[in-house]
């Protein structure tokens, strides 16, 4: 019995949350998700926040191994 008591408290917390983020996103003009990926994120990018998958390209592209962005081999 108790542990129904929780269950539901838990449930109805979450709804909650759920709830008010969706009311945050009908209110804002745009009314969209916000950006998670720091390609389209222009605040990340301002700040020179770059993606580390493109990075790994990068470092891949001129022939790295592990080492290309400055860091030095420990072996």
């Amino acid at each position: 019995m108790e542990f129904l008591k929780i269950l539901f408290l838990a449930i109805a917390l979450i709804a909650i949350a759920f709830a008010g983020f969706a009311i945050s996103i009908l209110i804002k003009k745009s009314g969209r998700f916000p950006e998670s990926s720091i390609s389209k994120n222009k605040a990340l990018r301002e700040k020179g926040i770059t993606c580390v998958k493109h990075d790994e390209l990068n470092c891949s592209a001129h022939g790295g191994s592990g080492g290309c962005c400055g860091a030095a081999d420990l072996d």
